[in-house]
């Protein structure tokens, strides 16, 4: 799984949710479980750099560059409208 930089972040897929929505899956290291982030409106670039990318091997084939931004995007996200334990669980370097 590709670690986001200067998080505690992993990205483990993208896919659609219910409803079509691209979404981002995401999980902390410490965490069992993983949540998952829509991605159209809200992390522009990420969804642009996630467009054809499913599976775990898929992940891997993001640039560090691509990463970075995602990364980027994700925890300011996660700060502004994540859930409580997100912002607690979010650690960023």
């Amino acid at each position: 799984m590709p670690v986001l930089p200067k998080s505690n972040l992993e990205l483990i897929a993208s896919g659609n949710d219910a409803n079509g929505n691209k979404v981002a899956r995401l999980k902390f290291f410490s965490a069992k479980t993983g949540f998952s982030i829509q991605t159209g409106g809200n992390l522009p670039n990420t969804s642009t750099a996630l467009r054809g990318l499913k599976t775990e091997k898929d992940m891997k084939t993001l640039s560090a560059s691509q990463l970075g931004q995602i990364s980027t995007e994700v925890c300011n996200y996660i700060k502004k409208y994540g859930t409580d334990l997100q912002k607690k669980s979010l650690k960023t370097y």
